[in-house]
């Protein structure tokens, strides 16, 4: 309870009094970041009994949301300042390889230990209850966090749940762990199933492993594993990506890291990532931006025209890849964006220019004069309407002279 920052522990003893008979287990990541001196930011909770009450009375301490899943007997407290996450104590079995398990509630607290995925989640600290104050640390969590060790409960964990390889891959950047050696053998033995993992499930992996202190380091630890490859057949990290995420610490936007790691590879390999992940069409935008303007080598009017309002994570991504010449290039970009034709419709209408494509290929051609520094005025840009005109329908010559000298004095 000390080591919980102000907000999160007022909110621990609102949800404790308003359920005074209920057991509360903190469990895994909290007991764990305790255990190594981490900051606590969030809360892991088991009840043996319904949350709801306690949940509630929590969330109206944090002043946050309560987000509630009946079917695991679980409610999250979301605020600014913190998540309490309740859940029942359960055990669960698995109908098949990747489905969702079954739950069955109000288990022991340690058959519901037993459920987890490594020994260093599998760690509880009783916080209120007839156990008040009792450690369960049954798999030796806690020597393995002494000892830089990631060890599986069970030889059939990645086979039950192939989610847990990236969840592993996770917790072994973020806390300095390596497999040991009968977690690496299941590890192998786990890669094909992760065909059987729903791409919802796959992509709310990515999601974490992009909030991670380090995502390149927990995606450059999958490709080690092989674990990139058979999530989606040919996806791996190219060096451009290697490069970009080395010199990236904290999180990556989601976007952006989808479009590093995308952008650089085969279109077809891309598109299918996207695909099996059931990536946002904002991501996907990205990745398609990105890889526009990696493959944009000229800073030309017709060759910036279609960049225009490319989304900024796919410019974030591709300035991350190709730093120098995405520098220029988007830069450029940016002048060409803010360019305007140096007449309105209005003033070419008055010209002489009928609505419609004749209007539109002039808007076209006074933006691209303007960004190439060939037109300076809008005196310059009327003269010019006027003597292509001519050129077709010549004026009088007494107008044609009248109006060049008007244009040369507004120059002046």
């Amino acid at each position: 309870m000390a080591a919980l920052p102000r907000d999160l522990r007022g909110a621990l003893d609102a949800a404790l009094a308003a359920s005074p008979d209920i057991e509360c287990w903190a469990v895994g990541g909290a007991v764990r970041d305790v255990a190594l001196g981490r900051p606590l930011v969030d809360l892991d909770l088991v009840t043996t009994s319904a949350p709801d009450v306690a949940a509630r009375a929590a969330s109206q301490a944090l002043g946050g949301a309560v987000t509630q899943h009946d079917r695991f007997g679980t409610a999250t407290v979301s605020s600014p300042t913190g998540r309490i996450d309740f859940a029942r104590s359960r055990t669960e079995t698995y109908a098949r390889p990747g489905a969702l398990p079954e739950p069955t509630l109000d288990a022991a607290i340690e058959a519901d230990l037993a459920r987890r995925d490594f020994t260093v989640n599998a760690i509880a600290v009783c916080l209120a209850g007839n156990r008040e104050g009792d450690l369960l640390d049954p798999y030796g969590g806690l020597e393995d966090l002494r000892h830089g060790r990631l060890r599986i409960l069970h030889a059939a964990s990645f086979r039950d749940d192939a989610t847990r390889i990236w969840r592993g891959a996770r917790y072994a950047v973020r806390l300095d762990l390596h497999p040991e050696e009968d977690t690496l053998a299941a590890l192998g033995g786990g890669l094909a199933w992760l065909a059987a993992i729903s791409g919802e499930r796959l992509w709310a992996e990515f999601v974490r492993t992009a909030e991670e202190p380090a995502p390149g380091r927990v995606l450059a630890l999958l490709e080690d594993w092989g674990a990139l490859g058979a999530t989606v057949e040919g996806l791996h990290l190219t060096p451009a990506t290697q490069a970009a995420l080395l010199r990236r610490r904290g999180p990556i936007p989601v976007a952006v890291l989808a479009a590093v790691l995308c952008a650089p590879l085969e279109p077809g390999t891309a598109a299918a990532v996207i695909e099996r992940f059931g990536a946002p069409r904002e991501v996907a935008r990205a990745v398609e931006g990105a890889r526009a303007l990696l493959e944009c080598s000229e800073a030309t009017p017709d060759a910036l025209a279609p960049l225009e309002g490319l989304s900024t994570p796919g410019r974030t991504a591709a300035r991350w890849l190709a730093p120098a010449p995405q520098r220029a290039l988007q830069r450029e970009l940016g002048r060409w964006e803010r360019t305007r034709p140096a007449l309105t419709p209005t003033e070419l209408e008055q010209l002489g220019i009928a609505p419609g494509p004749a209007m539109g290929e002039w808007l076209r051609r006074l933006r691209r004069e303007r960004f190439l520094g060939t037109l300076h005025t809008r005196a310059q840009a009327r003269r010019l309407v006027r003597d292509s005109l001519a050129s077709v329908t010549p004026d009088p010559p007494s107008e044609v002279q009248a109006q060049r000298t008007l244009d040369d004095n507004l120059d002046r």
